[in-house]
């Protein structure tokens, strides 16, 4: 009876990596980074992009407060709207991913940013430094508190502009086996947690956004600030915030954003989010 019981499940393990395995390459990574939802939660967010008007790739919301979880939403209409259901009650930031472009309203601070323009150069060092498998890295926004024992937190690309080989990618703590030869290059948006540890800056915690694999001629979006994707409330109901015209540059940056962003990195695209270095 145990003999056949075994049997039994090394033919059920055999058939879920046969599926697996036929699935995309990003729907295999993917499908378990973001947070499940609860049918029983009936909020949600709705909206419609009319600027810029291209189709949305991409759209993802997550709590200020608890940024590791992460929900993706799906795309409706001609992929100019959204749709999130069964979010739990609280305040969300969303992030909207086009094929060349990105927008966010991420807090990364919930009081405004402290850092000091050594600070700033100190996270820029340990970012360029960390994770190796990327040849490239662009940091986007940063926002902290001065001072020992205190954190700070930053929105990074992370890029390898070369392809990669192999069959695996326990690299980035994913679960699935692909060949990885001629997909492209590597990408994703990051989180990543930053403290203060007395000599420098030291990265705590990393949270992947959207891993994907791309061309060189998508390989680093440009990157836009909006406040209106900032602290969208949801209570019990789908809350519709209308059309959206992300086109236009907001008048101020969400409570968190530094008043100097960390130096550029790596030939890092213009951004229109953030002010130049005084």
């Amino acid at each position: 009876m145990n003999s056949m019981n075994a049997h039994r499940r090394l033919i059920l393990c055999a058939v879920l990596l046969l599926a697996a395995a036929a699935l995309p390459a990003h729907c295999q990574e993917r499908h378990r980074l973001y947070t499940a939802t609860n049918p029983s939660d009936p909020g949600g967010i709705r909206g419609i992009i009319t600027s810029p008007h291209k189709p949305i790739v991409e759209v993802l919301a997550m709590p200020p407060d608890e940024p590791r979880f992460v929900y993706e939403g799906k795309v409706t209409g001609d992929h100019q709207g959204f749709l999130f259901e069964s979010l739990p009650m609280g305040i969300y930031d969303l992030l909207i991913v086009y094929a060349d472009d990105f927008y966010e309203g991420v807090e990364l601070h919930p009081q405004p940013s402290t850092l000091t323009k050594d600070d700033l150069q100190k996270i820029e060092d340990i970012i360029l430094a960390s994770q190796p498998y990327f040849t490239k890295r662009v940091i986007h926004r940063v926002a902290g508190t001065t001072g020992r024992g205190n954190v700070a937190r930053c929105l990074v690309t992370f890029l390898r502009d070369k392809e990669s080989s192999g069959t695996t990618s326990h690299r980035e703590g994913l679960e699935y086996m692909v060949n990885q030869a001629g997909l492209g290059w590597r990408r994703t948006f990051k989180l990543v947690w930053l403290k203060d540890v007395g000599p420098g800056w030291q990265v705590v915690q990393t949270r992947d956004l959207y891993p994907v694999w791309t061309d060189p001629a998508h390989a680093l979006p440009k990157h836009h600030f909006r406040d209106k994707l900032s602290r969208i409330r949801v209570t019990d109901s789908i809350k519709d915030i209308g059309h959206l015209d992300l086109a236009t540059t907001p008048l101020k940056p969400v409570a968190g954003s530094p008043s100097k962003p960390a130096l550029p990195a790596d030939n890092a695209p213009p951004a229109d989010s953030v002010p130049p270095l005084e």
